[in-house]
């Protein structure tokens, strides 16, 4: 096996010559985005495998498309039937691009797989580009889903006829935090949310919320957490900390030990997302190793990983506030308790992907040398 480097600078591993390959196509950092970042977990952990990789790096910006067909035009010159392919397809418009390389996959008989990391196919489907590339790829297609909702809400509207070829592999098989339970120190109810803050995120809901909350609680806190580009949302979090004199609290990006103090300083964490490719948010699991509760709106997977469904907000403030006034009270009369339970969520969450792992990845590497599917440990 050779290495080599790609066009943005990641390490590409080609296996010319070797018979059952693994061809990775998708696009590592940089940039350093959650697919990038997922992309290059998968492919680090299938390299530590044994599996041997014939990697694609399709990158970023205007050369894309050229590095796309470049891929597909290697995959009908020198993929056999004994290969097989993984596939990260991106979101909107490029989902068009990886229906040439679908069908040099078809043209070649090889088994391949697609890993979806937006819920945007789903929640605008059916799209013409996703049932493009499914037609593509014909019955040697499989797709990877991050939760049993989004697999059944996928196979629904593009694989009808063959659901089974819907798979599902948690982003908490790789990504899955290690836990940490910090003491909670006496301090007032404090109400948590981190994120890239945009409006799709549901920051500006959450400042409204909590001028519901702050009337009938006056004691309670907000911490908010993360990058803002955004001019507009910016001068209202700064408002908004002027307005409530110190019980709200804007940090703005946090990493390493900020980020462990922000978990340590929480109690409910806050997602009122309504981002039209939310997914499977991975804060939610560090939320909850953390022993810290979360609540949500019901977009992507995430009635797939809150503890019950009386954590879901419906994005109305009355209702809204009086679920967050519940889960509070829960908390309150009993802190060890509730904060083991999230814990142990969060294990319970890694386990069933680790199960999840035991049947998609052995598909994936099915007949490649050196392959053996170990369960990747909490990170």
């Amino acid at each position: 096996m050779s290495t080599n480097t790609g066009p943005s600078g990641s390490v590409l591993h080609s296996a010319q010559g070797a018979p059952g390959r693994l061809w990775f196509i998708g696009g590592f950092p940089p940039p350093l985005n959650g697919q990038s970042n997922a992309n290059k977990a998968m492919h680090d952990h299938l390299a530590d495998a044994g599996v041997p990789l014939v990697v694609h790096d399709i990158g970023s910006g205007a050369g894309k498309i050229v590095r796309t067909l470049r891929a597909a035009l290697a995959l009908l010159a020198r993929a056999t039937r004994d290969d097989r392919a993984y596939l990260s397809v991106p979101g909107q418009l490029g989902v068009w691009l990886f229906v040439p390389i679908a069908f040099a996959l078809r043209m070649r008989g090889a088994e391949h797989f697609i890993h979806h990391h937006s819920f945007r196919p789903i929640n605008l489907g059916p799209l013409r580009g996703m049932r493009a590339l499914v037609r593509a790829g014909g019955a040697r297609q499989s797709h990877i889903l991050l939760s049993q909702q989004m697999s059944r809400r996928f196979a629904a509207l593009y694989l009808p006829q063959a659901p089974d070829r819907a798979l599902t592999l948690s982003n908490a098989y790789l990504f899955g935090p290690q836990a940490k339970l910090h003491e909670r120190l006496p301090r007032p109810f404090t109400l948590g949310h981190m994120s890239v803050l945009t409006k799709e995120k549901g920051v500006a809901y959450l400042l409204d919320l909590f001028d519901a909350l702050a009337d009938r609680h006056p004691g309670w806190r907000l911490v908010i957490a993360g990058p803002c580009h955004d001019a507009d949302l910016a001068a209202r979090l700064e408002q908004a900390v002027a307005r409530h004199g110190g019980r709200v609290d804007y940090r703005g990006s946090v990493s390493g030990a900020e980020k462990e103090r922000f978990l340590a300083d929480i109690d409910l964490f806050v997602l009122p997302t309504t981002l039209i490719d939310e997914a499977e948010p991975l804060v939610m699991l560090e939320a909850f190793a953390s022993g810290v509760d979360v609540v949500a709106t019901d977009t992507g997977c995430i009635r797939d990983r809150v503890r019950s469904p009386d954590h879901l907000l419906s994005r109305q403030l009355g209702q809204d506030a009086a679920l967050i006034a519940a889960r509070a009270a829960d908390l309150e009369q009993d802190w060890a308790g509730q904060r083991m339970a999230c814990v142990e969520h969060a294990r319970a969450i890694k386990r069933e992907a680790d199960r999840e792992a035991e049947r998609v990845l052995p598909r994936l590497a099915n007949g490649l040398a050196g392959f053996a599917i170990h369960a990747k440990p909490m990170t």
